[in-house]
């Protein structure tokens, strides 16, 4: 709807009720703050009592010279110039998803300023796909071209969330272009519609974009870096037969086939170096040394998809398959370290490699070195975090076996595990270290000296990490605090405990073990662990609904209008907390949803993932809810890189206004997919518990 100083309305949107009208013109007669008020319905006679009593120079008209006092080229002008553009300008509200402007028809007829909300400027290309070209947001402007030049509006301009912009006359430009020549520099800077028209064209005629050496693991495919043909050979194939075809054809590795032609098996230059050493027989089928399963992945997989696999798996080659399964190609390291120049494998190598802490801690300096590199890239955050987890991983598992070198074996079978954030594999730096040990049962006789060994054993490990650079936990959640380092049983005891009698400070500090994983030892006893606790869920609504609880304690950042609510004084004045209000909301809720729904992921990409395709909830929210964490992350690594740069500690604390206005709008996005899932859980769990708990 639109309101002028006269107070002329129009709707621009079915629907509209007078009481919106009456709520909208009294905030502004009255100047109150926020903008519309939630005020109730009123009759348009109280209205017209309104416009019969405005003074001659309106509230209107003062709120919109305060406003345009700040936005350029407006402050270039004199306090009764800005009145009279003022009287000129017009309030017009755009419902979320308005299509304000069409390219192509004739020029807009007004410039306009965001007041409130914010839109995107998109262009349709060639074959029909949307390309957005920029933001705008508070203070800033979207028009112009169109005013300036005369013609056709070049950009489709939508509302990305309600939006309340002043419009103001093309004319009234024209004449302030004629008479201030600051305006009109200030708008021709800002404009360069020849320079606008060329980069449209070359948007409208682009085809793939192509990056340069280091966007290329992120824009291939398998299939365009596994070129090199599969070498196979039948199972039937000796050794010998074996080695001279892969001789023959200058290869790495072959595939073994059965009789069908599916890959069995793969053979690799160390599988011929261990067969020389271990001295098998000549005459000896290459099936007895082969490896299997074979890692496979289809050939639209990413790059950066195969990196991940070979990194997991510690292993140097990936068969590409086609869309019957059959071989099409394989992909070695090598070639994915000739795709990026620096190589996270290069990097895993290295740790590999060490035999000391030393070493393992100089290495250390290239883990952070790689997330600018993976940024630029343009990899995604889950993608980022996921390579940092697999080299926190190998830190871990390293350090492991240097201590049972010192320490020797272990007397009892145990497992490392990680928790919270590296347990959801979610670090975005060096975070402090949150883990756990869990160990065999044994005989009353035999539990002073496996205690004594693993305190030991965990008190290695914490200095080991610290010197690596991943400082101590400040809640001591460590395997060196005896509390986090108990035998299987016991630990089944503290699981059933939590889920019995769900108390919210308990599940406050129990929450990161719901997120555990095995890192180092027998992944056998996690593994029974959490099918342990598992089996409890089905009975434990309680503990799930203290637990839901936790996913609606730090609401998002968002005020009236969906501006951001930012903290008034102290150290983080003008700051909010990412994490606290972003990132962790979305953290709680896949938690608490994957646990009902009985799915034993850890990460929370993976769970919403899984939660969609067993379609236990609403399916955009749950997409919606993917594509906000990945923001929300990326943002934090940013942050984090940021204030790195400047020699500041990380933090969490952002400042809306060192965002871009792209970046704000899609945090505003991000923010209203995390009050949606609050309200999921809230549906889904609340109980009579939740008036307790608050």
């Amino acid at each position: 709807m639109r309101f002028v100083d006269q107070f002329e309305t129009r709707f621009l949107f079915p629907g509209a009720a007078d009481s919106l009208c009456l709520r909208c013109a009294r905030s502004l007669l009255t100047g109150e703050a926020g903008g519309i008020s939630a005020a109730s319905s009123e009759s348009s006679a109280e209205l017209a009592n309104l416009i019969a009593s405005r003074p001659t120079y309106s509230p209107v008209t003062a709120s919109v010279v305060a406003f345009l006092k700040h936005v350029p080229p407006f402050h270039f002008l004199p306090e009764d110039e800005l009145r009279a553009v003022a009287a000129t300008a017009a309030l017009e509200y755009f419902p979320r998803d308005t299509q304000i402007l069409t390219a192509g028809v004739r020029r807009a007829g007004s410039l306009f300023i965001v007041q409130k909300g914010g839109v995107k400027l998109t262009v349709q290309t060639e074959d029909g796909a949307e390309v957005v070209f920029d933001y705008r947001s508070e203070g800033e402007l979207f028009g112009l071209l169109s005013v300036m030049g005369g013609d056709v509006v070049r950009l489709d301009v939508t509302a990305l969330e309600d939006t309340i912009c002043y419009s103001i006359p093309s004319e009234r430009i024209q004449q302030l272009i004629a008479t201030y020549p600051e305006v009109g520099n200030y708008l021709y800077r800002s404009s360069f519609t020849r320079y606008m028209d060329r980069s449209l064209r070359e948007i409208r005629a682009r085809a793939k974009p192509l990056g340069d050496g280091e966007r290329l693991l992120y824009s291939l495919s398998a299939g365009d870096v596994g070129r090199r043909a599969g070498i196979t050979c039948e199972a039937s194939f000796d050794v010998r037969e074996a080695a001279a075809r892969m001789d023959q054809a200058h290869a790495t590795c072959l595939f073994v086939t059965d009789d069908g032609g599916a890959v069995i098996g793969i053979v690799t230059d160390r599988d011929f170096r261990s067969f020389i050493a271990r001295g098998v027989p000549s005459g000896a089928s290459v099936t007895s040394i082969m490896s299997s399963p074979v890692i496979t992945v289809g050939r639209s997989e990413r790059a950066f998809q195969v990196l991940l696999r070979m990194l997991a798996r510690d292993i140097h080659h990936v068969l590409v398959t086609d869309e019957s399964g059959r071989p099409d190609g394989v992909i070695t390291h090598h070639d994915l370290m000739l795709l990026q120049g620096k190589s996270p494998l290069f990097v895993a190598r290295q740790i590999e490699r060490q035999e000391t802490v030393d070493g393992l801690a100089s290495v250390q300096n290239q883990v952070t070195a790689l997330i600018p590199l993976l940024m630029r890239e343009g990899a995604k955050a889950n993608h980022i975090s996921r390579v940092i987890a697999e080299i926190n991983d190998r830190t871990v598992a390293k350090i492991m076996a240097i201590a049972e070198q010192q320490l020797g074996p272990p007397p009892a079978r145990y497992c490392w595990l990680a928790l919270g954030s590296e347990g959801r594999r979610e670090q975005t730096l060096k975070t402090d270290q949150d883990n756990a040990l869990v160990y065999d049962d044994v005989s009353d006789t035999e539990r002073p000296a496996v205690e004594e060994y693993f305190a030991r054993l965990a008190a290695f490990a914490g200095d080991a990490l610290v010197h690596c650079g991943y400082p101590l936990c400040s809640g001591d959640y460590m395997a060196s605090n005896p509390r986090w380092r108990l035998p299987l049983s016991e630990w089944k005891r503290q699981f059933e405990t939590w889920m019995a009698d769900a108390k919210l400070l308990d599940l406050q500090d129990a929450v990161i073990f719901f997120d555990m994983r095995p890192v180092a030892g027998d992944a056998n006893l996690c593994d029974e662990l959490t099918r342990h606790y598992g089996e409890l869920l089905p009975r434990s609504s309680a503990f799930k609904s203290v637990l839901a609880f936790l996913s609606s304690m730090h609401k998002p950042p968002l005020g009236f209008f969906r501006t951001f609510v930012l903290q008034r004084s102290g150290e983080h004045r003008h700051e909010f907390d990412i994490k606290l209000t972003g990132t962790h909301p979305i953290v709680h809720a896949a938690r608490i949803f994957a646990l009902d729904a009985g799915i034993q992921r850890t990460n929370t990409v993976d769970r919403l993932l899984a939660l969609q395709s067993v379609e236990y909830e609403d399916g955009k929210l749950l997409n919606d809810l993917q594509e906000a964490f990945e923001f929300l992350l990326l943002l934090r690594l940013e942050t984090h890189l940021r204030q790195l740069e400047a020699g500041q500690q990380p933090s969490n604390y952002v400042n809306p206004e060192t965002l871009t206005a792209l970046q704000k709008s899609l945090l505003k996005e991000a923010f209203h997919s995390v009050t949606r899932v609050q309200a999921a859980v809230e549906a889904r769990f609340k109980s009579a518990l939740w008036a307790q708990l608050r």
